[in-house]
């Protein structure tokens, strides 16, 4: 069970924009800054390896488990979650999942590595 002791990251929660060219053609970036931050537990699980055109590549799984909240609630797969401090950036696999079914923490599966597209 998480409790506010474990929240030791600070991570933001990016949108990808779309924005027209003007040529009628729509290219999607995520911004510099996040739509929001707030604390996180992010506990990584063991690494793997994918073969990706015929090269290896690592990646790396984790859960990021943050408080529940609207903005929260809010975020799909098409985000991606950034570690603040270290710069880490993951991309959201599965979520947002309450694991506990008590209405107060959300669970993300994200994965980070050479081998994850953005």
């Amino acid at each position: 069970m998480t409790s506010a002791g474990d929240l030791r990251h600070r991570v933001g929660f990016f949108q990808r924009a779309v924005v027209s060219d003007g040529n009628g053609n729509n290219e999607a970036g995520f911004p510099a800054d996040p739509v929001f931050e707030c604390a996180a537990d992010v506990a990584v699980k063991f690494g793997g390896e994918a073969v990706l055109a015929d090269r290896l590549r690592g990646t790396k799984t984790a859960t990021i488990t943050v408080r529940r909240s609207s903005a929260t609630l809010a975020v799909t797969e098409a985000w991606r979650v950034q570690d603040m401090r270290d710069g880490t950036v993951w991309n959201i696999r599965s979520g947002p999942v309450d694991p506990d079914d008590g209405r107060a923490w959300l669970e993300f599966l994200c994965q980070a590595g050479s081998g994850v597209g953005s």
